[in-house]
């Protein structure tokens, strides 16, 4: 834990330094007044529509952690499993490419007496579900609006072609864990054999590895194979929070005023920059989903706004929720300390 404790400081500091260069970057050619100006004149209601879609996408996000972990005998709690999300979301944020939220979701369920076999399944199917709704919405999203992203993107739709790849991969990937058996054997070997050219003595410690892991998954992926509804479920509450969350920039164009375009072009404009950005090494892909809605948002935005929309946008779907997130780690991690201390603590809360 002290090296997990180090890397989250490392990711920190580097999450802080992207923070302060991406405002370096927005402010350098708008003043903070004007952009502050330009928020006061932001219906206030849309704001408050934004945070409360927000508070959906958490919400979901619990639903389906706690549902996946009902299959295998767990009375997850609302609490626990709102919990769960909130340590996913604040790690992902601040970690490269999201890597340290289902790690740390693992750990804080470890320590709420969860079998890691279980845990990590339950996260796999959930983060399946995740995938296949952001990939489908994001192919529907580029078709839908083909003509908008091409005038508006020019090179940078490569970038939307390496993020949707990169998605599908892992999508397939998951699909392979937990539903074949063969195949993800397949996969296993042609990494173990790759790992082996460089050292054969890793390449053995690995192939032992992913050969325990593998029968973990499978012995219990048969839950999953035996309640096919399950997915049905998880999917359908999976497009409710991508939606709620890809609905932000919306609820801000409507915020200022702004009409000429409906819910499902914006929407779909925010599905393509997602999985554009999404699987870049970058903590929460600061500076670069910022530089993405410049560009592509500038067709729906005038001008003299486009900078406080996204700064808005991104606050709420972002930034904010990382702050509030990050304070809820914070204070359970305080009031784990204090109860230890009198010997009052359960892990169970």
């Amino acid at each position: 834990m002290n090296n997990k404790g180090i890397q989250i400081l490392k990711n920190g500091g580097l999450f802080v330094l992207l923070l302060a260069l991406t405002f370096y970057i927005i402010l350098k050619d708008n003043s903070a007044s004007q952009i502050l100006d330009a928020v006061s004149h932001v219906q206030v209601p849309y704001i408050l529509f934004g945070i409360c879609a927000m508070a959906v996408f958490l919400c979901c996000e619990a639903l389906n952690i706690a549902r996946c972990l009902k299959l295998f005998g767990y009375e997850t709690s609302s609490f626990s499993a709102l919990k769960y999300a909130a340590v996913g979301f604040f790690f992902s944020s601040i970690t490269p490419s999201a890597s340290g939220g289902q790690p740390m979701q693992v750990y804080y369920m470890y320590k709420d007496h969860i079998e890691v076999s279980h845990s990590t399944l339950a996260l796999l199917f959930e983060l399946l579900s995740f995938e296949t709704v952001t990939v489908t919405l994001s192919v529907i999203g580029f078709f839908y609006q083909k003509d908008v992203i091409s005038a508006s993107m020019g090179n940078l739709k490569y970038l939307l072609l390496i993020g949707l790849g990169l998605n599908l991969i892992v999508m397939l990937l998951l699909i392979m864990a937990i539903f074949s058996k063969k195949a993800i054997k397949k996969a296993a070997a042609v990494v173990v054999k790759l790992v082996s050219l460089f050292s054969r003595s890793r390449g053995e410690a690995l192939e032992e590895l992913l050969t325990q892991q593998i029968a973990e998954y499978q012995q219990s992926a048969r839950y999953f194979k035996e309640n096919k509804v399950i997915f049905a479920k998880t999917l359908a509450t999976t497009l409710v929070q991508i939606l709620s969350m890809y609905s932000i920039p919306f609820l801000i164009y409507k915020g200022f005023g702004l009409g000429e375009f409906n819910a499902a072009e914006v929407i779909s404009l925010q599905a393509v920059l997602y999985v554009a950005v999404s699987a870049l090494p970058l903590p929460g892909a600061l500076g670069v989903s910022e530089s993405a809605f410049m560009i592509l948002f500038r067709t729906l935005f005038p001008a003299g706004i486009l900078s406080s929309a996204m700064v808005l946008s991104r606050g709420i779907s972002f930034y904010l929720f990382v702050l509030l997130t990050g304070l809820c780690v914070a204070g359970g991690i305080l009031i784990k300390k204090k109860g230890a201390g009198y010997g009052l603590y359960n892990t169970h809360c």
